[in-house]
């Protein structure tokens, strides 16, 4: 069994999730503040109305920061995620566990040039990794593809399916 040489480990692709992901909760948010505003004009209730803005603009900067510090690191021998806004988790999945890639492109995602791209894998902690909106998924999809093949068969390293049915 031959192995060859691996090449110094360099990045590939750094990014974090488009703010696309929080629509929903931006359009809703939205839609507080309108209510909230109109109650303030229609009604006499006076400046403690505009109090109640602090529940939209804080959902709003949350959800905003949240996926702003959400960092993908691809190299070309493992993904790292890194997640929080207070406390950090950061997780690395090894690209030569990498079984199979699925790419998921909503149609409102697709409108933006973004996709989904769910890594299935045989690690135990994280049998499957999701990197949400990322542009040009298909052609990161690409790239970790080619890596993982060139890692396993630097690595000699064999994925065997058994079917246990």
């Amino acid at each position: 069994m031959s192995t060859t040489p691996i090449p110094e480990e360099s990045v590939l692709w750094t990014g974090s999730p488009s703010q696309w992901t929080n629509f929903g909760t931006y359009v809703f948010a939205l839609i507080l503040i309108a209510g909230i505003l109109a109650a303030y004009f229609l009604t006499t209730g006076g400046p403690l109305i505009l109090i109640a803005l602090i529940l939209p603009l804080g959902l709003i900067f949350a959800r905003w920061l949240g996926t702003k510090l959400h960092r993908y690191e691809v190299t070309t021998e493992r993904i790292r995620v890194t997640a929080g806004i207070l406390s950090r988790r950061t997780t690395e999945l090894e690209l030569y566990r990498v079984r199979d890639y699925t790419v998921i492109e909503p149609l409102w995602l697709r409108l933006v040039g973004r996709g989904h791209l769910v890594i299935e894998t045989s690690d135990r902690s994280n049998p499957k990794l999701t990197l949400h909106a990322v542009p040009h998924v298909n052609t990161l999809k690409d790239q970790v593809r080619k890596h993982t093949e060139r890692l396993r068969l630097a690595r000699g390293v064999r994925d065997i399916e058994i079917d246990t049915q």
